[in-house]
């Protein structure tokens, strides 16, 4: 697994990474600042940043080789999504697990934050430069709640009133949000409608379609109890123009690597909503649909996939990654059946 730990400087990006870092039986923690502490330094260096991913590969993929480490850390100050999405794509032939985050404060917190750190740290060694991190600071706020809005530089964690601890222990718990299978609820369709008419109203002429897919569009099956819904556009690319709409609903934009044909967005927390935007007429809009419908139509195929959840949810209920995955060779059956109904 490797969890990527975002924000602006100030705001405990380290502290959080030793603290989390501890909670695994064995891992390592890699510092991008100490990493990319390279001469001369140039910060806005696209070259200097694509170096320094590189070398963050070379470290993790030398620590599992060498090492037979495989929980990795990673802290840095990623000020556009698409720099978090290359350093991402390059680690996903290391491990397919990943998860990043960004670290959000209150103003007046990051402030005394700061001030208090230079407090402490030895004038003669290192003289006071809070005005200057103050500044970039606020620069950097600025610079990733606009990036935010248009792509994924982490899910966001409030360190607001928290430790470093805290923070972590925070982190630990979304990664290891539990997997909950419930009995059937009829409320889901109506919460759906709800859901899709403020999706429909947020988006506007950006969705072409709406639908209501997974185990909780499907009646008398026991799901997870978050309702999820696919939006259809006309290019994959206007994902991008439904970020800030969707957020204004409290949805997150997640970046997966693996996620090549479409672009997913949760909500709450404990998570109620998953959305999934797909190409209109695309493969796979075509095969949510079809999977759905299937298992809507027939009874023996709900009570197998009912069967297999319940199972899944026994040996994976802290790892929703391998839960998903372990259902995939049941989807795939499905949809052979499907196609060769023709």
């Amino acid at each position: 697994m490797i969890v990527i730990i975002n924000g602006p400087c100030g705001i405990g990006k380290t502290s959080v990474a030793w603290e989390l870092n501890a909670r695994f039986d064995r891992a390592v923690m890699l510092d991008g600042d100490y990493i990319g502490a390279v001469h001369p330094f140039e910060i806005y260096d696209e070259a200097r940043v694509a170096y320094l991913f590189e070398t963050i590969h070379h470290l993790i993929a030398f620590h599992i080789e060498r090492g037979g480490y495989h929980d990795f850390v990673i802290n840095y100050v990623f000020e556009t999504p698409e720099q978090s999405a290359a350093l991402r794509h390059l680690l996903s032939d290391l491990d397919d697990v990943t998860y990043a985050y960004r670290l959000v404060a209150s103003d007046d917190v990051i402030e005394a934050r700061i001030r208090k750190r230079e407090q402490e740290s030895d004038a003669d060694l290192r003289p006071a430069r809070s005005p200057r991190h103050l500044k970039r600071y606020r620069e950097l706020v600025a610079i990733q709640e606009e990036a935010a809005r248009r792509g994924d530089v982490g899910f966001p964690i409030d360190t607001t009133g928290r430790t470093a601890e805290e923070v972590a222990d925070a982190i630990w718990d979304d990664i290891h949000e539990a997997v909950e299978v419930v009995p059937y609820d009829p409320a889901w369709p109506a919460r759906f409608e709800a859901e899709r008419a403020r999706i429909a109203a947020a988006l506007g002429d950006l969705a072409l379609e709406i639908h209501h897919i997974g185990s909780t569009a499907i009646p008398g099956l026991d799901a997870k109890p978050i309702i999820d819904t696919m939006v259809a556009v006309r290019r994959l690319d206007d994902a991008v123009a439904c970020i800030a709409p969707l957020q204004a609903l409290g949805y997150v934009f997640v970046d997966y690597p693996q996620n090549v044909d479409r672009r997913f967005f949760r909500k709450g927390k404990p998570r109620t909503h998953h959305l999934h935007i797909v190409e209109a007429g695309s493969q796979s809009l075509i095969e949510h649909l079809a999977f759905r419908d299937a298992l809507r139509a027939d009874a023996d195929l709900r009570r197998e996939y009912q069967a297999l959840k319940h199972n899944l949810r026994t040996k994976y209920k802290h790892d929703r990654a391998a839960f998903s995955e372990s259902k995939s060779a049941f989807v795939q059956k499905v949809l052979a059946q499907w196609r060769s109904r023709g």
